[in-house]
């Protein structure tokens, strides 16, 4: 398989994965932000909470497939290219979006377990899904402005 060909499937991927970021977005605008008390609220809130924890471990998986590509084929000849530092820097944001996806999980079943509140699920993931969108649009912009360079 050629460069060229590799660098379009993932600058094209780059458009499909931000539009399914964008989709768990507006699920997480559909999650409620008070503490549900009847068993029709603990319904209406639990829904969207069910729908965003399998969207964002499908988000994830596809997602940690894309690094691989990149790592494996477009980060070697970058580096090869003397882009060393910004090879460091794209791994780097691969390493912290990990990070932040793997606390999304951790954040959703700790509220299947109880061990945390609505409230709090609610607040902790709005405060992950920005920082992992602030990321990813910066790291998506500069991989298509690169990658095409290649």
């Amino acid at each position: 398989m050629s460069l060229k060909l590799v660098v379009d499937e993932l600058i094209a991927e780059h458009g499909n994965l931000t539009a399914e970021w964008r989709e768990i977005e507006k699920i997480i605008n559909e999650v409620k932000h008070e503490e549900p008390k009847t068993k029709e609220e603990k319904y209406n809130f639990l829904k969207p909470v069910t729908d965003l924890f399998g969207k964002s471990h499908l988000f994830a998986t596809k997602f940690k497939v894309h690094e691989i590509k990149e790592e494996r084929f477009v980060f070697t000849e970058m580096a090869e290219r003397g882009k060393e530092s910004l090879v460091h820097r794209l791994l780097d944001d691969h390493r912290r979006i990990d990070e932040l996806l793997e606390n999304m999980r951790r954040l959703l079943e700790d509220y299947r377990f109880e061990k945390i509140s609505a409230k709090d699920l609610v607040e902790k993931i709005l405060k992950t899904h920005q920082e992992i969108t602030k990321i990813v649009s910066e790291h998506i912009k500069i991989e298509d402005q690169e990658f095409r360079k290649l």
